[in-house]
């Protein structure tokens, strides 16, 4: 059963990065507008947990504001953090740029406006992702960002400033998003792998498993003095709400 789902997942990748290399032209013409590949990437997600009987819950916190277009931070732990949230929250993902070589996931995420950053360049690095967050944001869409930078099995590890220092260049809030698997143990491995290892081993998952997304109260950084004093005030909200769930 495990390897027909692992199977129905490859195929479904495969073909919806065909569709999303198909639609690329769209971006350029005034067909953007209808933001094609965002929906490719919603369908992929929704597609990806029903064959594996992944059950979402989210929860809209009563000051959240859903519409508004940001920077969402979000704990990574799992290869399921990206397929539910870019199923659930209207924006494009910053990634490493070695994603790029991974099979047939690499150039799907160059085919729905992945941003591609080389984390070694440091200010360079940070350069380019405010220029494509500006033109991302004047697209309508928001950034969806991993600030720990990689993942891990505890919830969280310290964060990067990268997404904080964009958030107050540009003036556009911080959205942050919990997401808590449960059980934990049957989505999240406890030892990172190579790509193709890991990937096989989190598609290995229980029907029944509750991916439970949380959506909090937009944090915009007006009165923070660097991006390491603003990163710590979010650090310090999601935690309490991710202990909270």
């Amino acid at each position: 059963m495990n390897r027909i789902r692992f199977l129905f997942l490859s195929l479904a990748t495969l073909l919806f990065t065909i569709l999303a290399f198909l639609f690329f032209w769209t971006r350029y013409t005034s067909l953007r507008e209808l933001g094609i590949d965002y929906y490719l990437m919603r369908a992929w997600g929704n597609t990806l947990t029903f064959i594996y009987g992944i059950k979402r819950e989210v929860i809209v916190d009563e000051n959240a504001d859903t519409n508004s277009i940001g920077i969402y931070v979000a704990p990574h732990s799992s290869f399921w953090d990206i397929i539910i949230l870019g199923s659930e929250l209207k924006g494009f993902f910053v990634s490493k740029r070695e994603v790029i070589k991974w099979p047939i996931v690499g150039l799907g995420a160059k085919f729905v406006r992945t941003v591609f950053i080389d984390r070694e360049k440091g200010v360079s690095a940070l350069k380019t992702l405010e220029r494509a967050g500006t033109k991302t944001f004047e697209s309508g869409h928001s950034l969806i960002m991993f600030p720990e930078g990689t993942r891990s099995y505890e919830h969280m590890q310290d964060m990067k400033p990268g997404p904080f220092y964009i958030s107050i260049v540009t003036g556009k809030p911080i959205k942050p998003v919990i997401i808590k698997y449960i059980p934990r143990t049957s989505i999240v491995p406890k030892k990172k792998g190579s790509f193709i290892k890991e990937l096989i081993s989190q598609s290995v998952t229980a029907p029944g498993t509750v991916a439970i997304v949380e959506l909090l109260e937009d944090i915009y950084p007006m009165g923070y003095s660097s991006a390491d004093e603003f990163k710590t005030h979010v650090r310090a909200i999601m935690d309490k709400h991710y202990n909270n769930l």
